[in-house]
């Protein structure tokens, strides 16, 4: 990785009463692709517009390659974003939407065609260039719109939600491209879908109540807050909840026909716990055993599930 393209030090927002980012300080380097999760109400987005320069901080400094960004509007040029929303232009071509975003960047008719072409293609939209936006699928819709944000080239690129209604084809078309991306830029990355922070993330911050409570790779994450391994067994019909299956070295969950099994090492136990479900409720329908995710890594700090 080479330089820091975007440093947050120490900034807070209030809106009122409300403090929506309280101290919020990260770094996200070219060649990076930093995914900043958090419950409803963490925070994130507050702090995506400070980034972007909608919002302006009450205290702290938002560097973008090393100038503070609010000294310097003109480095707005260096910022792509991705919002959530769509924002397209129904009764234009891709290839039109796409030079025009350019020219509205500043950039040069040759470059922006050569840009238009080359990105059409790696997003898999090439056959469609000359296809009326309002006549494209949601799943081309959203990958055009992440198109729109990237035209320019720019150095830190901000995706709210990428992959929010997307096909599982298309899905794996965007991790592909914003996988390309990262090797030229810094990608800052909101999403709800754990999964998608999970493939994609080099580092991960997970924010609640506008403060950061960690930040890491995700396989440091999990080994260090959540190193346990999760047996799930599952039942046709509902089972009685029992104290016959205590013990120490693991933690039992009822719900409905299944039961959630959480310990550490929990592999080298799972033939005697099997053997003890099956004397108490006959056999299982199916079992799986996994290792702990992002998933449980964020509901053991905010308690919460991601949606929430």
């Amino acid at each position: 990785m080479n330089g820091i393209l975007l440093e947050l030090k120490e900034v807070d927002k209030s809106f009122g009463r409300l403090k929506a980012v309280d101290g919020l300080s990260f770094t996200v380097r070219r060649g990076e692709i930093f995914s900043l999760l958090g419950p409803n109400g963490a925070g994130k987005t507050t702090a995506i517009r400070l980034i972007a320069g909608t919002l302006e901080p009450d205290n702290g400094d938002i560097c973008i390659g090393g100038t503070p960004s609010r000294r310097n509007r003109s480095l707005n040029n260096r910022v792509g974003i991705c919002s959530q929303e769509l924002q397209l232009w129904p009764m234009l071509t891709c290839e039109e939407q796409l030079h025009f975003a350019g020219r509205l960047n500043g950039m040069d008719r040759q470059e922006t065609k050569r840009r238009t072409a080359m990105l059409l293609e790696s997003i898999g939209l090439s056959d469609q260039r000359k296809v009326l936006a309002k006549n494209l699928s949601g799943g081309m819709q959203r990958r055009l719109h992440l198109l729109l944000s990237v035209i320019h080239d720019p150095d830190l690129i901000i995706l709210d939600e990428p992959e929010a209604g997307l096909d599982p084809q298309s899905r794996i078309r965007v991790r592909e491209f914003i996988h390309s991306l990262s090797r030229t830029s810094a990608v800052l990355l909101t999403t709800h879908n754990m999964d998608e922070a999970q493939r994609l993330s080099s580092r991960v911050a997970v924010m609640d109540h506008g403060t950061m409570l960690v930040c890491d790779t995700p396989a440091a994450l999990q080994q260090r807050i959540a190193p346990e391994e999760t047996l799930e067994v599952y039942y046709q019909e509902p089972v009685q909840k029992t104290s016959e299956l205590n013990a120490l070295e693991y933690s039992v969950q009822f719900k409905d026909a299944s039961l959630r099994i959480t310990g550490e090492r929990l592999t080298e136990s799972v033939p005697h716990i099997l053997n003890r479900l099956t004397a108490l409720y006959g056999n299982p329908i199916t079992f799986s055993l996994r290792q702990s995710t992002l998933e449980d890594v964020f509901i053991k700090l905010t308690g919460r599930s991601l949606r929430e």
